[in-house]
């Protein structure tokens, strides 16, 4: 009876005490240089770049689970780790009011829209804000 309660026990000590889904795992890193935007893809274990355009610059960043949001003078740039870059343009006259993420979705809040961004997809939705 020792022996299967020492057995028991040790099986228990083995068990994981919480069970983490795959969105709560960092899988990538978002980082500047030299006029071009550079993600570590740690899902696929690559690095993706994106070349910044003449003149725009970058405003704010989100970087979350497996989704960043880049806001520049110019567009608004999403990535997500299963589908890559995809961007929007700004509006004349648009500031930025907040960014928000977790696992493969951002919120990006504008003066003029609510925007968010699937990472899986890599779709960008859009609304009007009301004034």
């Amino acid at each position: 009876m020792r022996g299967l309660t020492l057995g028991l026990l040790l099986v228990l000590m083995c068990l994981p005490l919480g069970v983490q889904g795959e969105e709560s795992i960092k899988q990538l890193f978002l980082l500047q240089e030299d006029g071009r935007l550079v993600v570590s893809n740690n899902k696929f274990s690559r690095f993706d770049e994106l070349k910044l355009n003449a003149r725009e610059k970058v405003l704010d960043t989100l970087e979350a689970n497996s989704v960043a949001v880049i806001y520049t003078n110019q567009r608004i740039i999403g990535y997500g780790v299963l589908s890559g870059f995809r961007d929007i343009k700004t509006e004349a006259g648009e500031r930025l009011a907040e960014l928000k993420g977790e696992d493969y979705a951002a919120l990006v809040v504008t003066s003029r829209r609510l925007l968010n961004f699937n990472g899986k997809s890599g779709v960008w939705g859009e609304r009007k804000r009301s004034k």
